[in-house]
């Protein structure tokens, strides 16, 4: 599905005006004044992010501090349960390290993915076998209501530290120090797991929150860009100060893992390198074997075990990266077989023994290549079927998976991103209940959607301007890096980049030369064909190179140019709505049926190499063809094995004639013919 793009044009007024007073680029302050911050007050509140408040200020810190410490000073053991990503790892090993340097008797532990999220029975009373009195949980607990219960029955004592927002009734613990806590007076909520127990150190010592990051501000800053949270405030203050403290850290697992990315410490390091390069790499120790490994490669200081964990966790996301690969190949292998799929609403699909630690990475992959909401489902021998979902937009899988819960043994998610199990008996009823819920949510599915700044001429993008974007990092959540449109651009030259995994383009506008990258796409999955004119989503960057400061532009997204695109998302939709079988209004089916002269141009236009559907919508534009028409000739043409369509690539291609054909053994034209009320003479 087209994309939608929404090109910006910032006040100019405003631009210059907060240009000369903030003395920024002019591009610096186009992207400030199009996310609404016009006035050097506002600028300098968001660029100058805030230090961290007082960790007292977040509920129940006073009563968290003083068990911990009388634990501590008292010997008793205590036990730090935490999480298998990036955020409840990292969290883990930073009350862990502290304890253990304050001469606590102190474990550790995390749960496997297949175990599940949260605090469990079997694990709480093999922590009482134990001797444990005192379990901290870290990035988790909030929802721990009867596990609490338990832990008390058994005599021991719960501290919470979590991010998640809590139920209605809180569990029964000693503290439960969550900053989303309705009753909780912290002015800033939305720190993830370790950004909580970040601040409870800082308590741990006395309140001063330097000290604190200082020590672990570097593991800190991973987590909060991991966990996608918003980075303003407070949590702007952290990552910026995390990242500077990354290049100098002490701690040799985080040097060692920043030596297997070949990360080059006498360089700054950005929230994008750390997205990027580290996080999927430490995410990738839970994802195939055990987050403990990454918890382990922070806690040692030996540099030896630090290098060998490191290069296991490596080799671990080179694993990850192969089973993505291959689910990916196998869906798209069933698109190619049942291109059909691709007219849903939301997309559905099923596998077995799809690896559960990816699908949810794949899920995205495909939301982002056609522009809906995707589901993916693997059958877990004796575990029924496993999944997970992505969205974007005015589409909640959270809404959907309730919708369906009558078919669902358990869900759990939010409106972009949801987690579920299905018994093997409700995999049809459940497949059938997102279809409906689509179709009754959304008469029309939402369009994804990209915001770019503005459009740039090629004179916009020189070192200077684009160097003064750099005051706006570190970017994420709540501050994305910034989208410009480069129009009419046209492509002189595609070349293939590391072995093929990427591309570069030599394009032409405004009569200068520039050069786009295009990441993780091969040159022929780009469809970009040289010599013609494409509209491009960039995102430049200056990066140093050979000593100097160097002009980097990626290419997110493009387009053939000239066509417009509210037509072609509305000859999409109807396109698709009558392939579901849609009753749609008559004048639909008129404007939607070719004629003997649309079938013939198509046909003629077509050559034995492939092409572009959108390229044949160009060449096709004047004589009145949209993509509608022109998909329903490629449908007639493919019935009658004279044309071949690949659903993936978007792309039409003539296959040679083995036997005269007619229109009248079509179904499809026939079909056509007989909702727009024509006869085959017509």
């Amino acid at each position: 599905m087209q994309k939608n793009w929404k090109i910006g044009s910032p006040d100019p007024q405003a631009v210059e005006a907060l240009r000369r007073q903030g003395g920024i680029t002019k591009l610096c302050a186009e992207v400030l004044v199009s996310r609404g911050i016009t006035s050097v007050e506002r600028a300098g509140a968001f660029l100058d992010a805030e230090a961290l408040s007082d960790p007292f200020l977040i509920m129940d810190m006073d009563k968290a501090a003083d068990r911990i410490l009388q634990a501590v000073e008292s010997g008793e053991r205590i036990c730090v349960y935490g999480d298998y990503d990036c955020d409840g790892v990292t969290a883990t090993v930073m009350l862990t390290d502290w304890l253990t340097y304050a001469g606590a008797d102190v474990s550790w532990y995390i749960p496997t993915r297949k175990e599940g999220y949260g605090i469990r029975e079997e694990q709480i009373r093999q922590l009482a076998e134990e001797g444990v009195s005192l379990i901290i949980t870290v990035d988790n607990g909030i929802s721990a209501v009867e596990e609490a219960k338990l832990i008390r029955s058994l005599g021991m004592e719960l501290v919470i530290t979590d991010h998640h927002r809590p139920g209605d009734v809180l569990p029964d613990a000693v503290a439960v120090v969550d900053p989303h806590r309705s009753d909780c007076p912290s002015p800033y909520k939305s720190l993830c797991g370790a950004g909580v127990v970040l601040k409870l150190i800082a308590a741990l010592e006395g309140g001063d929150c330097e000290p604190a990051l200082e020590q672990f501000g570097d593991l800190a800053a991973l987590a909060t860009i991991a966990d996608v949270v918003q980075l303003d405030g407070e949590n702007r203050y952290l990552v910026k100060r995390g990242l500077q403290l990354l290049p100098n850290t002490e701690r040799m697992g985080l040097l060692s893992l920043m030596a297997v990315c070949a990360i080059d410490l006498r360089k700054p390091i950005t929230a994008t390198m750390a997205a990027f390069q580290l996080i999927p790499r430490i995410n990738a120790a839970g994802r195939f074997a055990s987050a403990s490994i990454a918890a382990r490669l922070f806690l040692t200081d030996d540099p030896e075990e630090a290098t060998l964990l490191a290069a296991q966790i490596h080799t671990l996301n080179d694993d990850r990266r192969a089973t993505e690969r291959v689910i990916l190949e196998q869906i798209m292998t069933e698109i190619r077989s049942h291109p059909q799929q691709l007219h849903a609403r939301v997309l559905v699909f099923v596998g077995q023994d799809w690896h559960h630690g990816v699908v949810g990475i794949v899920a995205a992959r495909l939301m982002e290549r056609f522009g809906k909401p995707c589901f993916l489902l693997s059958r877990e021998e004796g575990e029924g079927y496993r999944g997970s979902a992505r969205s974007f937009g005015e589409f909640s899988v959270f809404d959907c998976l309730h919708a369906c819960a009558d078919t669902l043994m358990r869900y759990g998610g939010h409106p972009g991103a949801g987690g579920f199990t299905v018994a093997e008996e409700q995999l049809a009823r459940f497949i059938e209940g997102i279809h409906s819920y689509a179709a009754k949510a959304h008469k029309v599915m939402p369009v994804m959607t990209m915001q770019a700044v503005r459009a740039l001429s090629s004179q916009d993008l020189t070192v200077q301007n684009v160097e003064g974007l750099q005051i706006l990092e570190p970017y994420g959540a709540g501050n994305a890096r910034p989208v410009f449109a480069l129009l009419n651009a046209t492509v002189q030259e595609r070349i293939a980049l590391a072995g093929g995994q990427y591309t570069k383009l030599r394009v032409s506008k405004d009569q200068q030369q520039l050069e786009l990258l295009i990441f993780r796409c091969a040159p022929e999955e780009t469809g970009i064909v040289v010599g013609m004119q494409y509209d491009f989503l960039v995102a430049p960057e200056v990066r140093p190179f050979q000593g100097r400061s160097s002009l980097s532009i990626r290419a997110e997204e493009w387009r053939i140019a000239g066509i417009p695109q509210a037509q072609i998302i509305a000859a999409e939709q109807a396109y698709e709505a009558y392939r579901r079988g849609e009753a749609l209004p008559e004048a639909y089916y008129q404007r939607m049926c070719p004629s003997r002269e649309d079938l013939v141009a198509v046909y003629q236009a077509v050559s034995h190499e492939p092409m572009l559907l959108a390229l044949l919508c160009r060449k096709l534009y004047a004589a009145g063809m949209n993509y509608c028409r022109a998909r329903l000739c490629a449908d007639i043409f493919e019935e009658l094995s004279l044309l071949s369509y690949d659903a993936i690539q978007d792309q039409v291609q003539r296959l040679p004639v083995t036997e005269k054909r007619s229109l009248t053994e079509s179904l499809q034209y026939q079909k056509i013919l007989q909702l727009a009320g024509k006869t085959v003479s017509d």
